[in-house]
Parts: C-alpha cells; sequence; structure tokens
C-alpha cells in the first residue's frame, strides 16, 4: 500500500484572487473544502510519520492553522484593504476539550468558545457568523459556545 503524501498545498494564492475578484462564499468555502480533503487524504502519511501522542498534537495544530486561516480569510473578506489589526478585534477564539489539550482525534468536533464584545463599526457577529458557515461548509464539525464578554460569569454560574 503506498501512503499519500505530505500535505504540501498552500491555498492562501487561490484566497487572494477569490476575495480580488469577489467571487461567492461558496467558491470560498469549495477551495478550503478541498484544502481539507487533502490533508484528510495526507492523515495515514502523518500517522505512518508521527504515531502516537505526537500524531494528536500536530493533527491538532494543523486544524488549528486551517481554522486560523479561515478567521484571517474572513476578516479580509469583510474588511478589504482596511484590515485593522487583529489585536484590536474584539473577539477571542478559545480552544476547548481534546481540541484544546492538544489530543483532537480525526473524527471528533473541533470545540471553541468565542468571546467578543459588541463595538460599533467591528461588526462582530459578522465575522462570527461567517466564520462559522464557512467552517461548515467546509467540511469542519464545529462544536461552539458563543458569549458576549459582559455574559461570562452570568453563564459562569
Amino acid at each position: 500500500m503506498t501512503l499519500k503524501r505530505e500535505l504540501r498545498y498552500e491555498p492562501t494564492p487561490e484566497i487572494e484572487n477569490i476575495i480580488g475578484t469577489n467571487a461567492t462564499d461558496f467558491e470560498l468555502s469549495k477551495l478550503f473544502k478541498r484544502y481539507i480533503n487533502e490533508y484528510k487524504e495526507s492523515l495515514p502519511f502523518l500517522f505512518e510519520r508521527n504515531q502516537g501522542k505526537d500524531f494528536l498534537v500536530q493533527h491538532t495544530k494543523k486544524l488549528d492553522s486551517i481554522i486560523s486561516l479561515m478567521y484571517k480569510t474572513v476578516l479580509r473578506r469583510l474588511f478589504g484593504d482596511y484590515l485593522p489589526m487583529r489585536s484590536s478585534i474584539p473577539v477571542a477564539i478559545v480552544a476547548l476539550g481534546s481540541y484544546g489539550r492538544e489530543q483532537l482525534c480525526v473524527h471528533s468536533d473541533i470545540d471553541l468558545l468565542i468571546v467578543y464584545e459588541d463595538i460599533e463599526g467591528y461588526n462582530v457577529k459578522l465575522i462570527i457568523e461567517k466564520l462559522f458557515y464557512l467552517a461548515l461548509d467546509a467540511g469542519l464539525k464545529l462544536g461552539h459556545r458563543v458569549h458576549e464578554t459582559s455574559d461570562l460569569f452570568p453563564c459562569s454560574k
């Protein structure tokens, strides 16, 4: 049995092309879905090279990089050339469960906590909505909780 080679595809140029030509969100999700499927096809090679906990850590880090790229893409699409520094956008995305412990199994849900502050001008709810739609349309299984900062203490009780 020949194992699929390690994933080397980088979708960033195609993402910029989609954004530049103002293509649909569907085109963007198809691109990410192809990228994720190619990554999944490379999993036997990754497992053969890194077994045990190291495999789980590598797998988690790769999915983390995909989610991070999705977030950057959503921001780039919504803000265009006027993209603020990411540290000024009032959104925090926190990894939970096995994803947060870097022990994410191949078929596990990716559990996220998103905390935001609804500051005028950032349209944070649209950012979160676009991120979820992109991830789900691309084939990621997300488990999530979304809270405004003022909700955190009441929700923790």
